[in-house]
């Protein structure tokens, strides 16, 4: 039996061994998925642990930038973000893969995104994705907003270095117009989301952050506005069935679609994609 997981600290609650052993099922995989809280102290032994005893992994926070200096490669968005969230396990050779950024790639080509002006808040591992897919599409000018307003200075000169105009804001400094408004951080899961959609213009949202107790409190402003959105739920979903192409071989079924319909129904989630 192959045994993969996900790893992340505190990893106080997680839906990916749901989605991947139900993907692992569907293939007929003989194979398991469970999760794992690693500390950052403890990341480098996690490491050695995984070359013998792992076939691959998925990472999310604190550690999608730390662990790409403990991998012996990465590859393509990877290598470019120094952002990692999934990793093969190759004859005890670790790569690492970012299966973020063909997410959100994937469900803003869905909704019809083609390089309007973006506004993103966050500036972690996963904005970086972001900030790729926004760049493959088109987009010519960003802006970021973060409490830390030295790290969206970081991530705009990725932006910058791949084409675009962005300009760095503090996050209670945001006065800006977008039509694509990016929500990168857990900011609207236990609070009310700082920035109001209306006053952005904003005509998509994308919410990385979810929950499965209901809505959070941007995809509720969505809603109440009348604005389009795509929840953090799809994003998980399709960064998941990612990972398992790369783990696995292309595949066709199952779809994210059919995936988040056996979520809900081993979860009873309350909130869902529109």
């Amino acid at each position: 039996m192959r045994v993969y997981s996900v790893i992340g600290y505190p990893l106080t609650y997680t839906l990916s061994p749901v989605i991947h052993n139900y993907v692992f099922k569907a293939l007929g995989k003989d194979a398991i998925y469970v999760p794992l809280k690693v500390s950052p102290g403890r990341l480098k032994h996690f490491i050695e642990f995984a070359r013998d005893a792992l076939s691959g992994f998925n990472v999310t926070m604190p550690h999608k930038v730390p662990i790409v200096d403990l991998l012996d490669d990465t590859v393509g968005a990877a290598r470019v973000l120094g952002s990692v969230n999934t990793v093969i396990n190759s004859d005890g050779e670790l790569i690492g893969y970012n299966t973020d950024y063909e997410a959100v790639k994937q469900a803003l080509m869905n909704r019809g995104y083609s390089g309007e002006d973006s506004l993103i808040i966050g500036a972690g591992g996963v904005a970086r994705a972001v900030v790729l897919a926004l760049a493959d599409l088109g987009c010519g000018r960003i802006y970021v907003a973060n409490r830390t307003v030295s790290k969206a200075e970081e991530l705009c000169s990725l932006a910058n270095s791949l084409g675009m105009d962005c300009k760095a804001l503090g996050i209670g400094n945001v006065s800006i117009k977008a039509w694509l408004l990016i929500n990168a951080t857990p900011l609207g899961i236990s609070e009310e989301f700082p920035i109001d959609p209306v006053r952005t213009g904003a005509n998509l949202i994308l919410d990385l952050a979810y929950t499965v107790n209901g809505d959070t409190s941007l995809i509720k402003l969505a809603k109440r506005h009348s604005i389009r959105y795509i929840d953090g739920l799809e994003i998980l979903v399709r960064q998941a069935l990612e990972a398992d192409k790369i783990w696995f071989g292309p595949f066709e079924k199952p779809t994210w679609n059919e995936v988040f319909s056996e979520l809900n129904k081993q979860c009873a989630l309350t909130s869902s994609p529109p």
